[in-house]
């Protein structure tokens, strides 16, 4: 690489050496401000493209990389000077090459998670906002942690092997290490594996209404990776742990459509007519939707006679509301104007009573006898 004449001189040696330097430390410079320029006319054209991301990422990355390489390229100028003064510097020259490379492994691991994160970071903030779904919201955050940490365990891996480290012990041992690690963390890497579940299957998103099998219910607020917080009908915050959530029976009233089917349950005493309670109630219920917001309007109300009481013929009114909390009020204005209605058509709703019959002929005396286990007294009582 160093001609002749100047690998004989003591003094041309070492200047050609600084003189590689100086050249690669120029076109560092001159790269740098190639990039700069480049980097602050794309920002005035559009300042959340891609490539401005990229250029800026790369940026530090490439500069240090030639100046790296100017510096290896002048010791090596060094080594060939044939003047028993650089013998130490020839002597170097394994050492030399692994701290160039080195160097040079480091500068790109560097880069490499840089452009990384560069990427992942316009994606949330450009893309991921426009999608349907919320799972690149959640998802390319951890990604962005994540891959920083493999990109530079892998980086020293390969610079352990420069070195002539055995990597493979290292290895072992991390294994090792992870197992335990894992079995410490088991709970809450079950919440996030069972997180994983949660917000990849996009069943339950914000804002919807579920309920667990235990009772506990109300409004999400929040799917994470380790738990799911909802709001229940108290409005108190409650976090539930994804491995929880995903072993109980969960019911979602706000999928495939937050529109809900009401049930009223109500009943009359036998003396009623049915027809005219059937009518009454469609009535009632029909003019509650109309007057709703609440109510879903071209659902046409549905009264079903569903069995003989002991003490009335039960009925049910059928209705559709739009949410779930929707159906509760509108429940309630149909249990209390048709309570009234029935009032004042002389409909009654008996209580739960026994009703007995006797024959008006009849002049016979009745008498209960109830036994006492202490004594032989009989209580006799005419009915």
């Amino acid at each position: 690489m160093v001609p002749e004449a100047i690998s004989e001189s003591l003094i041309w040696g070492p200047v050609f050496a600084l003189g590689v330097l100086l050249v690669m430390s120029l076109f560092a410079l001159i790269t740098n401000i190639i990039l700069s320029l480049t980097l602050k006319y794309r920002t005035i054209r559009n300042s959340e493209s891609i490539d401005i991301q990229l250029i800026d990422a790369v940026k530090g990355p490439i500069m240090l990389s030639i100046i790296f390489s100017g510096v290896a390229l002048g010791i090596v100028s060094l080594m060939q000077i044939d003047d028993p003064y650089f013998d130490v510097a020839r002597d170097m020259e394994t050492w030399v090459q692994r701290i160039w490379s080195i160097s040079i492994v480091a500068v790109i691991t560097y880069g490499i998670s840089r452009t990384l994160q560069a990427v992942l970071t316009w994606y949330v903030k450009e893309l991921a906002s426009k999608t349907t779904t919320t799972l690149d919201d959640k998802f390319i955050p951890i990604v962005n942690r994540i891959l920083p940490v493999l990109v530079y365990t892998l980086g020293l891996l390969i610079i352990l092997d420069i070195l002539t480290v055995p990597i493979s012990p290292l290895l072992a041992g991390l294994g090792i290490g992870g197992l335990g690690v894992a079995l410490a963390l088991s709970p809450s890497l079950s919440s996030f594996i069972a997180g994983t579940y949660v917000v990849t299957e996009g069943q339950i998103k914000e804002n919807d209404y579920i309920e667990l099998d235990n009772g506990l219910a109300g409004f999400v607020v929040d799917v994470g990776w380790r738990s799911t917080r909802i709001r229940s009908r108290l409005n108190n915050l409650v976090i539930i742990p994804n491995n929880k959530l995903t072993d109980s029976i969960l019911t979602n009233y706000s999928t495939p459509s937050p529109v809900l089917t009401g049930i009223v349950e109500c009943g009359v005493s036998y003396e009623s007519d049915l027809e005219q309670v059937e009518n009454i109630s469609i009535d009632v219920t029909k003019a509650i939707i109309n007057e709703s917001e609440l109510a879903v309007k071209d659902f046409e109300p549905v009264v079903r006679f569903s069995e003989f009481g002991d003490s009335n013929v039960n009925f049910v009114i059928i209705f559709q509301a739009m949410d779930r909390v929707a159906s509760f009020a509108i429940k309630s204005a149909i249990i209390k104007n048709l309570y009234a209605r029935f009032k004042q058509e002389g409909i009654e709703i008996n209580y739960p009573i026994r009703k007995l019959v006797m024959s008006p002929e009849s002049d016979l005396t009745e008498f209960v006898e109830m036994s006492n286990d202490d004594d032989d007294n009989l209580l006799r009582r005419s009915i």
